[in-house]
């Protein structure tokens, strides 16, 4: 099946990095470190507190992703939240160049061309944050992508792929967790959107800025609240 109104974007850590870069622009202070919880006091936010001392705000957002239990326990909500893991194989001049972004279904995998050479992603594996990667399933990847495509050299040179993996934030309902914390509506939720963080992250962004700015959201929020776990 040929969807003609799909778009690609072809190089997911350059776009993040130049919103990082236009956001810096407008004024942000950015400060990398890892935030650890939060300083509550008389139900309102007083401070993020980060593993070099606190920041201190009226109000936070948490957004991180697989890692955003810790921190919404910490502000009062058990979410049910697991790294759904995804593997990944990156070959640089591949000596093909599909001109669109393909699915074979019998694969369960994406096969897409960047920058960096062709992408082939996919498997699902749950395994937590910290257990070391199992690369036995980006060699699949690899070895189905033969498959798909006859034209792949037989023998690829070490340098020229690259395995990595990633970590998608994924829910039992494969709904995302929008919206103020129980115990401080001042910390707000915006992570759990699975294989579609970078569709979805448009329309959540609006909908926190709304919720910061102290406006009424677009559309009801109540499919996406953190208690609906209990």
């Amino acid at each position: 099946m040929l969807v003609e109104q799909n778009g690609q974007c072809r190089d997911p850590g350059a776009y993040v990095a130049a919103l990082a870069r236009h956001a810096v622009a407008l004024g942000t202070t950015l400060v990398q470190s890892a935030a650890t919880g939060f300083r509550i006091a008389a139900g309102r936010l007083q401070a993020v507190t980060t593993r070099d001392g606190e920041v201190a705000c009226d109000k936070a957002v948490i957004a991180a992703g697989a890692r955003s239990k810790v921190l919404a326990a910490a502000s009062g909500d058990h979410v049910l939240l697991e790294t759904e893991r995804g593997y990944h194989v990156v070959i640089s001049d591949p000596g093909i160049a599909p001109r669109y972004p393909l699915m074979p279904s019998d694969g369960k995998m994406a096969c897409v061309m960047t920058p960096a050479g062709l992408r082939l992603a996919g498997q699902v594996e749950l395994a937590g944050l910290e257990a070391a990667p199992n690369w036995q399933r980006a060699e699949v990847l690899l070895a189905f992508a033969r498959r798909v495509f006859p034209d792949l050299p037989a023998e690829l040179p070490k340098e020229r792929v690259k395995l990595w993996m990633g970590h998608r934030p994924s829910t039992p309902d494969g709904l995302p967790v929008i919206g103020p914390a129980s115990r401080c509506p001042d910390v707000l939720y915006a992570f759990g959107h699975g294989h579609v963080g970078l569709t979805a992250a448009a329309t959540t962004g609006k909908v926190v800025a709304d919720l910061v700015a102290g406006r009424q959201p677009a559309f009801d929020l109540t499919p996406y609240r953190a208690a609906r776990f209990g």
